[in-house]
């Protein structure tokens, strides 16, 4: 798709959603300043601005221009946290994206729409990045390297620190309310959730003994910027031989570290009851990456600060598995393992 011009956004067939990103968008385009070297959109190449996914309220492109090719992205919320984010690692790792602008788009009277320019991931020879979930798929056998190279990564961004307390910050949903402790934080977040898991057949008594012990686990005393969403699909190859890779995308957080390495850990244990003693392609390889990664990531993690971590990120996966299952989009069977993991990490939690 192309820069979309009026006559493309006024266009019969189009969801009314559509046609307020494609507006928002022209105004980045044509009226920030962020895009001095641009011509007027309806005169932009079709595959000058190409999208690269969204969802209701949020829209991501690629804008490639004369001199330079960035990203740009357009949300109600999160772009100033991610922002905040990408700066802070910035200081401890170059294989993060450079941000190159954020701003508001005027408001039509509902929650103001933000928008992030950001430099284009690209690798050593000058072509857009492949993630990591595409290099595994080319080349499974690699899944090791990939792990040691994401340990890596992730162990220089957990050196960025935020002093402003635990919790969501910038302009994330929860951010007017910071906690003291990581513990307090994962505590808060996981009783949010009280009804849903006490709805999965565990005891209230057996809940309660779960916050007892996420009250008691080591944590940080200083808030690490953390990237909220370590998952294969975002992270960017930049090199082959040796392999360097960084990550994008993040949903950040300050909190402990143990928040990111908890998404690999639950991918081994989700694979394990699903395959029932089988060794499926994916649990092998999901197996290889998280050995690979512990091998690089330093072994300070506490093992209940990690057990917590997974049992609260578990419950948020059951609810979007649940949800998927709902409408048809997954197999009952893979929430089934999901609700499986909750019920037997807190049964172990409360012995």
């Amino acid at each position: 798709m192309g820069a979309p011009d009026s006559e493309t956004a006024g266009r019969a067939g189009g969801s009314p959603g559509e046609h307020e990103r494609r507006a928002q968008l022209r105004w980045v385009l044509r009226e920030s300043g962020e895009f001095p070297d641009l011509p007027p959109p309806e005169r932009m190449a079709p595959d000058d601005v190409v999208p690269l996914g969204g969802g209701v309220d949020a829209a991501t492109y690629l804008v490639k221009g004369p001199r330079r090719t960035v990203v740009l992205k357009l949300n109600r919320r999160g772009l100033e946290a991610e922002a905040h984010a990408l700066r802070a690692w910035r200081a401890h790792s170059d294989l993060v994206p450079e941000v190159l602008g954020v701003g508001e788009v005027p408001s039509t009277g509902e929650e103001p729409v933000r928008y992030l320019v950001l430099e284009a991931l690209e690798n050593e020879s000058g072509d857009v990045v492949q993630t990591g979930d595409d290099l595994l798929a080319d080349d499974p056998s690699r899944a090791p390297e990939v792990g040691r190279a994401m340990g890596t990564e992730l162990r220089r961004l957990h050196d960025a620190t935020e002093p402003s307390g635990f919790g969501n910050f910038a302009d994330l949903p929860g951010s007017e309310r910071t906690y003291r402790t990581w513990n307090a934080y994962l505590e808060g977040f996981f009783r949010h959730h009280t009804d849903f898991v006490v709805g999965l057949g565990v005891p209230p008594e057996r809940f309660e003994a779960a916050c007892a012990y996420i009250r008691a686990c080591p944590s940080v005393v200083e808030g690490r910027v953390v990237h909220g969403d370590v998952t294969i699909r975002n992270v960017a190859v930049y090199r082959y031989d040796p392999l360097a890779v960084g990550l994008f995308d993040p949903n950040p957080l300050v909190g402990d570290p143990s928040w990111d390495v908890a998404p690999l850990t639950n991918n081994v244990a989700f694979e394990q009851l699903l395959d029932g003693g089988a060794t499926s392609s994916t649990l092998v390889r999901d197996r290889e990456l998280l050995a690979g990664f512990r091998s690089t990531y330093p072994d300070e993690i506490a093992e209940a600060t990690l057990r917590s971590a997974q049992l609260v990120q578990a419950v948020l996966q059951a609810e979007h598995r649940r949800e998927r299952v709902r409408r048809g989009e997954s197999e009952p069977r893979e929430a089934e393992a999901t609700f499986a993991f909750i019920r037997a990490t807190i049964e172990e939690m409360a012995s």
